[in-house]
Protein backbone atom coordinates (compact mmCIF):
# COMPACT_ATOMS: atom_id res chain seq x y z
CA UNK A 1 0.00 0.00 0.00
CA UNK A 2 1.37 3.43 -0.91
CA UNK A 3 2.07 6.08 1.70
CA UNK A 4 -0.65 8.30 0.26
CA UNK A 5 -3.23 5.54 0.63
CA UNK A 6 -2.11 4.69 4.17
CA UNK A 7 -2.27 8.39 5.06
CA UNK A 8 -5.75 8.60 3.53
CA UNK A 9 -6.92 5.51 5.42
CA UNK A 10 -5.84 7.01 8.73
CA UNK A 11 -7.66 10.24 7.89
CA UNK A 12 -10.85 8.32 7.12
CA UNK A 13 -10.70 6.15 10.22
CA UNK A 14 -9.96 9.12 12.47
CA UNK A 15 -12.81 11.23 11.08
CA UNK A 16 -15.24 8.42 11.84
CA UNK A 17 -14.16 8.04 15.46
CA UNK A 18 -16.41 9.40 18.20
CA UNK A 19 -14.88 12.51 19.74
CA UNK A 20 -15.00 13.60 23.35
CA UNK A 21 -16.80 16.83 24.20
CA UNK A 22 -13.47 18.16 25.46
CA UNK A 23 -11.97 17.89 21.97
CA UNK A 24 -14.95 19.68 20.43
CA UNK A 25 -14.63 22.49 22.98
CA UNK A 26 -10.92 22.79 22.28
CA UNK A 27 -11.61 23.03 18.55
CA UNK A 28 -14.14 25.82 19.10
CA UNK A 29 -11.53 27.64 21.17
CA UNK A 30 -9.15 27.45 18.19
CA UNK A 31 -11.85 28.51 15.75
CA UNK A 32 -12.71 31.60 17.78
CA UNK A 33 -9.09 32.63 18.19
CA UNK A 34 -8.36 32.17 14.49
CA UNK A 35 -11.41 34.14 13.37
CA UNK A 36 -10.42 37.00 15.66
CA UNK A 37 -6.92 37.34 14.24
CA UNK A 38 -8.29 36.79 10.73
CA UNK A 39 -10.58 39.79 11.13
CA UNK A 40 -7.72 41.94 12.43
CA UNK A 41 -5.51 40.82 9.55
CA UNK A 42 -8.17 41.51 6.94
CA UNK A 43 -7.72 45.29 7.23
CA UNK A 44 -3.91 45.29 7.13
CA UNK A 45 -2.12 46.63 4.04
CA UNK A 46 -0.84 43.26 2.82
CA UNK A 47 -4.27 41.65 2.95
CA UNK A 48 -5.84 44.64 1.21
CA UNK A 49 -3.23 44.54 -1.58
CA UNK A 50 -3.98 40.88 -2.23
CA UNK A 51 -7.70 41.56 -2.29
CA UNK A 52 -7.18 44.35 -4.84
CA UNK A 53 -5.38 41.87 -7.09
CA UNK A 54 -7.73 38.90 -6.65
CA UNK A 55 -11.21 40.40 -6.41
CA UNK A 56 -11.47 41.75 -10.00
CA UNK A 57 -10.75 38.26 -11.38
CA UNK A 58 -12.55 36.11 -8.81
CA UNK A 59 -15.83 34.38 -9.53
CA UNK A 60 -18.68 35.05 -7.16
CA UNK A 61 -19.70 32.36 -4.72
CA UNK A 62 -21.14 31.62 -1.31
CA UNK A 63 -17.94 31.60 0.76
CA UNK A 64 -17.41 34.50 3.14
CA UNK A 65 -14.42 36.79 2.93
CA UNK A 66 -14.23 37.78 6.58
CA UNK A 67 -14.10 41.45 7.45
CA UNK A 68 -16.90 42.61 5.15
CA UNK A 69 -19.88 41.48 3.10
CA UNK A 70 -17.96 40.01 0.16
CA UNK A 71 -18.61 36.39 -0.83
CA UNK A 72 -16.50 34.59 -3.43
CA UNK A 73 -15.84 31.13 -4.77
CA UNK A 74 -14.34 28.85 -2.13
CA UNK A 75 -10.70 28.73 -3.37
CA UNK A 76 -10.35 32.51 -3.63
CA UNK A 77 -12.10 33.06 -0.30
CA UNK A 78 -9.66 30.57 1.25
CA UNK A 79 -6.74 32.48 -0.26
CA UNK A 80 -7.86 35.87 1.06
CA UNK A 81 -8.89 34.56 4.49
CA UNK A 82 -5.71 32.51 4.80
CA UNK A 83 -3.52 35.55 4.21
CA UNK A 84 -5.61 37.64 6.61
CA UNK A 85 -5.46 35.00 9.34
CA UNK A 86 -1.65 34.88 9.30
CA UNK A 87 -1.09 38.55 8.41
CA UNK A 88 -0.35 39.61 12.00
CA UNK A 89 1.34 36.38 13.12
CA UNK A 90 -1.05 36.31 16.08
CA UNK A 91 -2.51 32.86 15.37
CA UNK A 92 -1.95 29.60 17.24
CA UNK A 93 0.79 27.07 16.58
CA UNK A 94 1.70 23.44 17.25
CA UNK A 95 5.16 22.21 18.20
CA UNK A 96 4.62 18.84 16.50
CA UNK A 97 4.15 20.64 13.20
CA UNK A 98 6.78 23.32 13.96
CA UNK A 99 4.32 25.79 12.56
CA UNK A 100 0.85 27.29 12.67
CA UNK A 101 -1.90 24.70 12.44
CA UNK A 102 -5.26 26.45 12.55
CA UNK A 103 -4.43 28.96 9.79
CA UNK A 104 -3.31 26.05 7.64
CA UNK A 105 -6.74 24.42 7.98
CA UNK A 106 -9.57 26.78 8.81
CA UNK A 107 -9.56 29.23 5.87
CA UNK A 108 -9.99 26.35 3.41
CA UNK A 109 -12.36 24.42 5.66
CA UNK A 110 -14.62 27.38 6.41
CA UNK A 111 -14.77 28.35 2.73
CA UNK A 112 -15.82 24.81 1.89
CA UNK A 113 -18.31 24.75 4.76
CA UNK A 114 -19.93 27.94 3.47
CA UNK A 115 -20.18 26.40 0.01
CA UNK A 116 -21.69 23.12 1.19
CA UNK A 117 -23.54 24.39 4.27
CA UNK A 118 -22.17 21.39 6.13
CA UNK A 119 -23.49 20.77 9.66
CA UNK A 120 -21.40 22.56 12.27
CA UNK A 121 -20.49 19.38 14.11
CA UNK A 122 -19.02 17.93 10.91
CA UNK A 123 -16.95 21.06 10.34
CA UNK A 124 -15.54 20.87 13.86
CA UNK A 125 -14.78 17.18 13.43
CA UNK A 126 -13.05 17.87 10.11
CA UNK A 127 -10.89 20.54 11.78
CA UNK A 128 -9.85 18.07 14.49
CA UNK A 129 -9.02 15.55 11.76
CA UNK A 130 -6.87 18.11 9.96
CA UNK A 131 -5.09 18.99 13.20
CA UNK A 132 -4.36 15.29 13.73
CA UNK A 133 -3.02 14.94 10.19
CA UNK A 134 -0.73 17.95 10.62
CA UNK A 135 0.65 16.62 13.88
CA UNK A 136 1.21 13.07 12.65
CA UNK A 137 2.95 14.29 9.51
CA UNK A 138 4.99 16.67 11.66
CA UNK A 139 6.04 13.75 13.87
CA UNK A 140 7.12 11.81 10.78
CA UNK A 141 9.27 14.51 9.19
CA UNK A 142 10.55 15.94 12.48
CA UNK A 143 12.50 19.19 12.65
CA UNK A 144 14.32 18.64 9.38
CA UNK A 145 12.18 20.88 7.20
CA UNK A 146 12.08 23.60 9.83
CA UNK A 147 15.85 23.64 10.28
CA UNK A 148 16.55 23.49 6.54
CA UNK A 149 14.59 26.56 5.54
CA UNK A 150 11.13 25.24 4.74
CA UNK A 151 8.07 26.88 6.30
CA UNK A 152 6.19 23.90 7.82
CA UNK A 153 2.95 25.88 8.18
CA UNK A 154 2.68 25.56 4.40
CA UNK A 155 5.03 22.72 3.43
CA UNK A 156 3.23 20.44 5.92
CA UNK A 157 0.08 22.36 6.81
CA UNK A 158 -1.21 22.07 3.25
CA UNK A 159 -1.83 18.36 3.88
CA UNK A 160 -3.79 19.16 7.03
CA UNK A 161 -6.18 21.29 5.00
CA UNK A 162 -6.46 18.52 2.41
CA UNK A 163 -7.29 16.04 5.17
CA UNK A 164 -9.94 18.30 6.71
CA UNK A 165 -11.60 19.20 3.41
CA UNK A 166 -11.51 15.63 2.08
CA UNK A 167 -13.17 14.47 5.29
CA UNK A 168 -15.87 17.14 5.08
CA UNK A 169 -16.62 16.24 1.45
CA UNK A 170 -16.70 12.51 2.30
CA UNK A 171 -14.13 11.64 -0.36
CA UNK A 172 -13.27 7.96 -0.61
CA UNK A 173 -9.91 6.70 0.62
CA UNK A 174 -8.71 6.47 -2.98
CA UNK A 175 -9.84 10.02 -3.77
CA UNK A 176 -8.23 11.34 -0.59
CA UNK A 177 -4.97 9.61 -1.52
CA UNK A 178 -5.05 11.36 -4.90
CA UNK A 179 -5.72 14.73 -3.24
CA UNK A 180 -2.74 14.19 -0.94
CA UNK A 181 -0.57 13.24 -3.91
CA UNK A 182 -1.65 16.33 -5.84
CA UNK A 183 -0.74 18.39 -2.79
CA UNK A 184 2.86 17.13 -2.84
CA UNK A 185 3.38 19.29 -5.94
CA UNK A 186 1.67 22.28 -4.33
CA UNK A 187 3.77 22.17 -1.17
CA UNK A 188 6.04 25.20 -0.74
CA UNK A 189 7.14 28.02 1.54
CA UNK A 190 10.59 29.20 2.64
CA UNK A 191 11.65 30.90 5.85
CA UNK A 192 13.62 33.58 3.99
CA UNK A 193 10.31 35.41 3.57
CA UNK A 194 9.61 35.60 7.31
CA UNK A 195 8.96 39.18 8.36
CA UNK A 196 7.42 40.12 5.01
CA UNK A 197 3.95 40.06 3.48
CA UNK A 198 4.92 36.96 1.52
CA UNK A 199 4.88 34.79 4.65
CA UNK A 200 1.10 35.08 5.13
CA UNK A 201 0.54 35.09 1.36
CA UNK A 202 1.85 31.54 1.11
CA UNK A 203 -0.46 30.48 3.95
CA UNK A 204 -3.34 31.79 1.86
CA UNK A 205 -2.11 29.93 -1.20
CA UNK A 206 -1.73 26.70 0.78
CA UNK A 207 -5.39 26.91 1.76
CA UNK A 208 -6.43 27.66 -1.82
CA UNK A 209 -4.29 24.84 -3.17
CA UNK A 210 -5.69 22.37 -0.65
CA UNK A 211 -9.19 23.08 -1.89
CA UNK A 212 -8.12 22.72 -5.51
CA UNK A 213 -6.42 19.39 -4.76
CA UNK A 214 -9.52 18.05 -3.06
CA UNK A 215 -11.88 19.30 -5.76
CA UNK A 216 -9.69 17.82 -8.52
CA UNK A 217 -9.55 14.46 -6.76
CA UNK A 218 -13.32 14.53 -6.45
CA UNK A 219 -13.49 14.95 -10.25
CA UNK A 220 -11.29 11.92 -10.92
CA UNK A 221 -8.02 13.79 -11.52
CA UNK A 222 -4.83 11.73 -11.51
CA UNK A 223 -1.57 12.01 -9.56
CA UNK A 224 1.48 9.84 -9.01
CA UNK A 225 0.55 6.99 -6.71
CA UNK A 226 4.02 7.10 -5.10
CA UNK A 227 4.22 10.87 -4.80
CA UNK A 228 5.49 10.59 -1.22
CA UNK A 229 7.97 7.68 -1.41
CA UNK A 230 9.27 8.02 -4.99
CA UNK A 231 12.99 8.81 -5.23
CA UNK A 232 11.92 12.20 -6.59
CA UNK A 233 8.89 12.34 -4.32
CA UNK A 234 7.89 14.60 -1.47
CA UNK A 235 9.87 12.93 1.32
CA UNK A 236 13.16 12.72 -0.53
CA UNK A 237 12.85 16.22 -1.95
CA UNK A 238 11.79 17.97 1.25
CA UNK A 239 13.64 15.76 3.77
CA UNK A 240 16.66 14.71 1.67
CA UNK A 241 16.48 10.97 2.26
CA UNK A 242 15.13 8.28 4.57
CA UNK A 243 17.55 9.13 7.39
CA UNK A 244 15.62 12.36 7.95
CA UNK A 245 12.09 11.06 8.43
CA UNK A 246 10.20 8.17 10.05
CA UNK A 247 7.17 7.52 7.92
CA UNK A 248 5.82 4.86 10.30
CA UNK A 249 4.78 7.71 12.61
CA UNK A 250 2.36 8.78 9.88
CA UNK A 251 1.26 5.46 8.41
CA UNK A 252 0.75 3.44 11.61
CA UNK A 253 -2.85 3.53 12.90
CA UNK A 254 -3.68 6.78 14.67
CA UNK A 255 -4.57 5.56 18.13
CA UNK A 256 -5.03 7.26 21.48
CA UNK A 257 -6.52 10.62 22.32
CA UNK A 258 -6.59 13.32 19.63
CA UNK A 259 -3.39 15.36 19.47
CA UNK A 260 -5.58 18.42 20.03
CA UNK A 261 -5.89 17.23 23.65
CA UNK A 262 -2.14 16.74 24.16
CA UNK A 263 -1.59 18.63 27.39
CA UNK A 264 1.91 19.86 26.54
CA UNK A 265 2.31 19.64 22.74
CA UNK A 266 -1.18 20.35 21.45
CA UNK A 267 -2.43 23.77 20.51
CA UNK A 268 -0.33 26.80 21.48
CA UNK A 269 -2.16 30.12 21.60
CA UNK A 270 -0.36 33.44 21.31
CA UNK A 271 -0.63 36.02 24.05
CA UNK A 272 1.30 38.62 22.04
CA UNK A 273 1.37 39.31 18.26
CA UNK A 274 4.94 38.32 17.45
CA UNK A 275 6.93 35.21 16.52
CA UNK A 276 6.15 32.37 18.92
CA UNK A 277 9.82 31.90 19.80
CA UNK A 278 9.82 35.41 21.31
CA UNK A 279 6.90 34.77 23.68
CA UNK A 280 8.84 32.92 26.43
CA UNK A 281 11.47 35.70 26.63
CA UNK A 282 8.69 38.31 26.83
CA UNK A 283 7.04 36.44 29.70
CA UNK A 284 10.42 36.49 31.47
CA UNK A 285 10.96 40.20 30.81
CA UNK A 286 7.50 41.10 32.09
CA UNK A 287 7.92 38.95 35.20
CA UNK A 288 11.23 40.63 36.12
CA UNK A 289 9.81 44.06 35.27
CA UNK A 290 6.93 43.56 37.67
CA UNK A 291 8.91 41.85 40.44
CA UNK A 292 11.61 44.51 40.55
CA UNK A 293 9.65 47.57 39.35
CA UNK A 294 12.10 48.04 36.49
CA UNK A 295 12.18 51.14 34.32
CA UNK A 296 14.01 51.49 30.99
CA UNK A 297 16.53 53.83 32.58
CA UNK A 298 17.48 51.08 35.07
CA UNK A 299 18.78 48.74 32.38
CA UNK A 300 22.44 48.18 31.62
CA UNK A 301 22.05 44.97 29.61
CA UNK A 302 19.56 42.23 28.80
CA UNK A 303 20.78 38.78 27.85
CA UNK A 304 18.30 36.24 26.49
CA UNK A 305 19.03 32.57 25.93
CA UNK A 306 16.86 30.37 23.69
CA UNK A 307 17.12 26.92 22.14
CA UNK A 308 19.41 26.88 19.06
CA UNK A 309 16.48 25.97 16.80
CA UNK A 310 14.84 29.30 17.71
CA UNK A 311 17.93 31.45 17.43
CA UNK A 312 18.35 32.25 13.70
CA UNK A 313 14.98 33.76 12.85
CA UNK A 314 14.55 35.96 15.94
CA UNK A 315 18.10 37.33 16.07
CA UNK A 316 17.11 40.45 14.13
CA UNK A 317 18.84 43.35 15.85
CA UNK A 318 17.68 46.04 13.40
CA UNK A 319 14.34 45.18 11.74
CA UNK A 320 13.54 47.28 8.69
CA UNK A 321 9.76 47.51 9.11
CA UNK A 322 7.14 47.13 11.85
CA UNK A 323 6.10 43.81 10.29
CA UNK A 324 9.68 42.55 10.29
CA UNK A 325 9.89 43.56 13.97
CA UNK A 326 7.65 40.60 14.82
CA UNK A 327 10.80 38.51 14.37
CA UNK A 328 13.11 40.84 16.27
CA UNK A 329 13.70 39.73 19.83
CA UNK A 330 15.53 43.02 20.42
CA UNK A 331 12.53 45.15 19.42
CA UNK A 332 9.95 43.03 21.23
CA UNK A 333 11.95 42.98 24.46
CA UNK A 334 12.46 46.74 24.33
CA UNK A 335 8.77 47.49 23.72
CA UNK A 336 7.65 45.08 26.44
CA UNK A 337 10.06 46.57 28.95
CA UNK A 338 8.95 50.10 28.10
CA UNK A 339 5.19 49.50 28.09
CA UNK A 340 4.61 46.34 30.12
CA UNK A 341 2.93 44.66 27.14
CA UNK A 342 3.09 44.09 23.40
CA UNK A 343 0.10 45.10 21.30
CA UNK A 344 -0.83 45.02 17.63
CA UNK A 345 0.02 48.70 17.24
CA UNK A 346 3.66 47.93 18.07
CA UNK A 347 3.87 46.13 14.72
CA UNK A 348 1.74 48.52 12.67
CA UNK A 349 2.45 52.06 13.91
CA UNK A 350 5.59 53.60 12.38
CA UNK A 351 5.85 56.12 15.23
CA UNK A 352 6.06 53.38 17.85
CA UNK A 353 8.46 51.40 15.70
CA UNK A 354 10.81 54.37 15.24
CA UNK A 355 10.70 55.69 18.81
CA UNK A 356 14.17 56.78 19.94
CA UNK A 357 13.78 55.36 23.46
CA UNK A 358 12.90 51.95 22.01
CA UNK A 359 15.89 52.04 19.68
CA UNK A 360 18.20 52.90 22.56
CA UNK A 361 16.87 50.05 24.69
CA UNK A 362 17.28 47.61 21.79
CA UNK A 363 21.01 48.25 21.93
CA UNK A 364 21.15 46.67 25.40
CA UNK A 365 19.67 43.35 24.23
CA UNK A 366 21.74 40.34 23.24
CA UNK A 367 20.62 36.86 22.21
CA UNK A 368 22.46 33.59 22.53
CA UNK A 369 21.62 29.89 22.17
CA UNK A 370 21.41 27.95 25.42
CA UNK A 371 22.17 24.28 26.08
CA UNK A 372 18.80 23.20 27.51
CA UNK A 373 16.77 20.62 25.56
CA UNK A 374 13.66 22.73 26.15
CA UNK A 375 12.88 24.24 22.73
CA UNK A 376 9.96 26.21 24.14
CA UNK A 377 11.71 27.97 27.01
CA UNK A 378 13.87 31.02 27.58
CA UNK A 379 16.48 32.28 30.02
CA UNK A 380 16.44 36.00 30.76
CA UNK A 381 19.21 37.85 32.63
CA UNK A 382 18.95 41.59 33.26
CA UNK A 383 21.86 43.60 34.60
CA UNK A 384 20.86 46.94 36.08
CA UNK A 385 22.90 50.12 36.19
CA UNK A 386 23.24 49.77 39.96
CA UNK A 387 24.89 46.36 39.55
CA UNK A 388 22.04 43.92 40.21
CA UNK A 389 21.81 40.68 38.20
CA UNK A 390 18.19 39.59 37.86
CA UNK A 391 17.33 36.32 36.16
CA UNK A 392 14.50 33.93 35.45
CA UNK A 393 13.87 30.82 33.36
CA UNK A 394 10.55 30.43 31.56
CA UNK A 395 9.74 26.79 30.80
CA UNK A 396 6.88 27.65 28.46
CA UNK A 397 5.01 30.78 27.46
CA UNK A 398 1.57 31.53 28.84
CA UNK A 399 -0.86 29.98 26.36
CA UNK A 400 1.71 27.40 25.24
CA UNK A 401 -0.21 24.32 26.29
CA UNK A 402 -3.37 22.86 27.73
CA UNK A 403 -1.65 22.94 31.12
CA UNK A 404 -0.55 26.57 30.77
CA UNK A 405 -3.48 28.19 28.94
CA UNK A 406 -4.21 31.78 28.11
CA UNK A 407 -6.68 32.89 30.81
CA UNK A 408 -10.28 33.02 29.61
CA UNK A 409 -10.55 36.76 30.16
CA UNK A 410 -7.42 37.41 28.06
CA UNK A 411 -8.70 35.06 25.37
CA UNK A 412 -11.96 37.00 25.11
CA UNK A 413 -10.20 40.36 25.22
CA UNK A 414 -7.86 39.27 22.43
CA UNK A 415 -10.77 38.29 20.19
CA UNK A 416 -12.75 41.45 20.86
CA UNK A 417 -9.78 43.74 20.24
CA UNK A 418 -8.80 41.95 17.03
CA UNK A 419 -12.30 41.67 15.61
CA UNK A 420 -13.19 45.28 16.42
CA UNK A 421 -10.42 46.49 14.11
CA UNK A 422 -12.43 45.16 11.17
CA UNK A 423 -16.09 45.17 12.19
CA UNK A 424 -16.35 47.52 15.19
CA UNK A 425 -16.84 46.82 18.88
CA UNK A 426 -20.57 46.06 18.83
CA UNK A 427 -20.36 43.59 15.95
CA UNK A 428 -17.26 41.99 17.50
CA UNK A 429 -19.10 41.40 20.78
CA UNK A 430 -22.11 39.95 18.96
CA UNK A 431 -19.91 37.66 16.85
CA UNK A 432 -18.09 36.45 19.96
CA UNK A 433 -21.38 35.54 21.61
CA UNK A 434 -22.50 33.61 18.53
CA UNK A 435 -19.24 31.69 18.40
CA UNK A 436 -19.50 30.98 22.13
CA UNK A 437 -22.87 29.36 21.45
CA UNK A 438 -21.30 27.23 18.74
CA UNK A 439 -22.92 29.09 15.84
CA UNK A 440 -20.75 28.85 12.76
CA UNK A 441 -22.97 30.47 10.13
Amino acid sequence: MTIALQFARNIHHFYRRPLAAEAVERARYALTDTLGVMLAGSVQPGALKLRQVIEPYAAAGSSRVFGGDLRLNAPDAALLNGMAAHMLDFDDSNSRLYGHTSVAILPALLALADETQAPQEQVIKAYITGFEAASRLGDAVGRYQYTHGWHPTTSLGLFAAVAACAALLALSEAQTAVALSIATSFSCGIKANFGSETKPLIVGHANRNALIAVKLAQQGFTAGAQAFEHHHGYLNVFNSGADNYDIALLTAPWEGDPVLLDRTRGIKQKRFPCCYAILPPIDGILALRQQHDLKPEDIASIRVGVHPIRFPHINVAAPATPLAAKFSLHYCVARALEEGELVLADFIDEARFSRASTRALMQTVSLEPYQSDNAGGAEVVITTRDGRHLSTFIHSAIGASYDNPLPAAENQAKFLHCAALAIGEAAAAEFYQRLSRGELY
